[in-house]
């Protein structure tokens, strides 16, 4: 998107070294991510008082739907670069709230099997948190399979930022309205 050069060109040309220098800088890209998704795991903790998970989970979803979407309107490497960070924060997202949320029912469940003195076990939280992760996954799977024909269809690779910032800001009214939050 930043760089505009061309991985299929003769490999001494200016655009396959400017696709060069664009991956390089990618790198950099995902090394800002890690970090980023790191000190957000961590700063979730301080925050989950004040806004809750729902607010976490969709503060999350939210953040990286705007980052996204000014990385498609802005493409520069300085932005691009500081933005990566979006991505940090949505992967810690991804890969903390909604298991956390899963706890939350699971404990939520057990107490009213308890006080419907149910002798009936509950479901077992890692059959969720299993169930939860192939979801993950296969969502992934589906995504890399489709932004292909996307990109193809678009003409433009930033069709994948904004179309990832589309369903980021959908997944922000998805939360809003069926995520239930249990106190």
């Amino acid at each position: 998107i930043v760089y505009k050069g061309n991985p299929y060109a003769d490999h001494n040309s200016t655009a396959y070294a400017t696709y060069e220098r664009g991956v390089e800088v990618g790198c950099w890209g995902l090394c800002i991510n890690a970090v980023s998704s790191a000190l957000y795991s961590y700063v979730q903790r301080f925050l989950l008082p004040y806004i809750g998970l729902k607010g976490l989970y969709f503060m999350g979803y939210f953040v990286f739907g705007m980052g996204t979407s000014l990385i498609g309107l802005f493409p520069d490497v300085i932005a691009t670069l500081i933005l990566c960070s979006v991505f940090g924060v949505m992967s810690s997202t991804l890969y903390t709230i909604p298991f956390n949320l899963i706890a939350e029912y699971q404990h939520e469940e057990e107490e009213q099997l308890k006080l419907q003195d149910s002798k009936k076990s509950p479901r077992g939280t890692g059959m969720d948190c299993a169930a939860l992760t192939c979801m993950v996954q296969l969502a992934q799977i589906i995504v890399g399979a489709g932004l292909g024909g996307l990109v193809n269809a678009a003409g433009s690779v930033i069709v994948v930022v904004l179309s990832a910032s589309a369903m980021s800001l959908i997944g922000c009214i998805f939360i809003a309205l069926f995520i239930r939050y249990v106190e």
